[in-house]
């Protein structure tokens, strides 16, 4: 057996200009106000101080979200009044559903379902969803810790929707009060796979976590962006003073349906690899947890050219971020013993001719716990 690693130049990623910047909203014009949203002064209203409400705000065109992006925005909620003396919350969520989305009232946060003891009419859901919710109220049969943190929530087909939603990750607190009335600052950041959350002056995060956005975006990886807010029994005003967003450009390639993700995982891991004809080759989707999990017949033991790699996987959890977790070129030093591949970088994309045949796989810890890795690549080869 011949095993080797592929050393990748990977597609430039453009940096865009920001697509979306208000400093105030005096002009909506390319937004889409759903539900009771409104415009209050020059302040975007997701709700107004009432009871059970519900509105969303998304950009019109859908915006690079899948290789990075950043977005800021100031929010400021006042009026409160009724249960936990203002609720619920509202959330920034990029989304596949479209423009006109909403969700439920009360601690659906206007992204997710209703609570089914809240009512018993059918309320709708943001399906193929991520949302990053500033939650003011305390539901207690929903497992919340307390009634001001911030969670990273997610949605995939409408038929898995329930009430609450699952949560990837989650604060138990928050240095600051988010509805003490005054202006508060957040900065949201992903750069693949970890998104982060910033909190006025915070030069460290209030939570990130490894988050897969493959149930969000088209083949084009973009999605609707926007935000969402909901009262129930409680109620505030949930005001977006002003809002920017900027996403980096690039395109995506994936050709399995995200239904085929398997369960439970923040990255999303196919349940087989995907191998197409393509050209003069073929186009790979290969699962991170498989080892050796796609090959090619390669009887003469011809070169192999493999181009246009791109995707994300996590291979050790205990050093998440940039230390578990990459692209296609690894983490850039020997992974060792253990490894598939000792001599290349742990996490990187592999290669290995046998029985006719040329394999491939990400290069992890040999045995049962490569089971337990995250996520996939995806490239294009070729014979030589």
């Amino acid at each position: 057996m011949r095993a080797a690693w592929i050393a990748f130049v990977l597609s430039t990623i453009a940096p865009a200009r920001a697509a979306i910047h208000f400093e105030n909203f005096a002009s909506t014009q390319s937004l889409s106000l759903v539900g009771d949203a409104t415009v209050s002064g020059h302040a975007l209203r997701l709700t107004r101080a009432m009871n059970d409400r519900s509105g969303a705000v998304w950009s019109r065109q859908k915006q690079p979200v899948s290789s990075g992006f950043e977005t800021t925005f100031q929010f400021q909620l006042t009026g409160q009044g009724g249960m936990g003396h203002g609720a619920d919350g509202f959330a920034f969520v990029l989304q596949n559903s479209g423009p006109e989305a909403l969700g439920g009232r009360g601690s659906a946060g206007g992204f997710a379902v209703e609570d089914p003891n809240y009512s018993s009419k059918k309320e709708t859901v943001i399906p193929w969803s991520i949302a990053v919710f500033f939650d003011t109220f305390r539901n207690r049969e929903a497992g919340d810790p307390s009634a001001n943190y911030i969670a990273f929530c997610t949605y995939g087909r409408p038929s898995e929707a329930r009430w609450p939603a699952a949560r990837l990750a989650f604060t138990s607190n928050l240095p600051a009060k988010l509805k003490d009335r005054k202006v508060h600052t957040a900065r949201i950041l992903f750069r693949p796979p970890v998104l982060s959350v910033f909190l006025d002056e915070s030069s460290a995060p209030v939570l990130k976590a490894l988050v897969d956005l493959s149930i969000v975006v088209d083949s084009q990886g973009s999605a609707w962006v926007g935000f969402t807010a909901s009262t129930g029994g409680g109620y505030q005003n949930h005001d977006i003073l002003n809002w920017s967003f900027m996403g980096a450009n690039v395109t995506s390639d994936i050709t399995f349906p995200m239904s085929a993700c398997l369960p439970d995982r923040n990255l999303c891991t196919p349940e087989q690899a995907f191998m197409v004809p393509s050209g003069a080759g073929y186009h790979v989707v290969l699962p991170a947890n498989l080892e050796w999990g796609a090959s090619v017949p390669n009887p003469s033991g011809r070169a192999v050219e493999v181009t246009n790699a791109h995707g994300i996987v996590c291979w050790d959890y205990k050093a998440r971020g940039s230390e578990g977790c990459g692209g296609p070129s690894g983490n850039g030093t020997a992974a060792g013993a253990g490894f598939l591949v000792p001599d290349a970088p742990a996490g990187a994309l592999v290669t290995a001719t046998r029985d006719h045949r040329t394999w491939f796989s990400v290069n992890g810890l040999i045995g049962a716990a490569f089971q337990g890795n995250e996520g996939f690549y995806e490239f294009d080869l070729e014979l030589k």
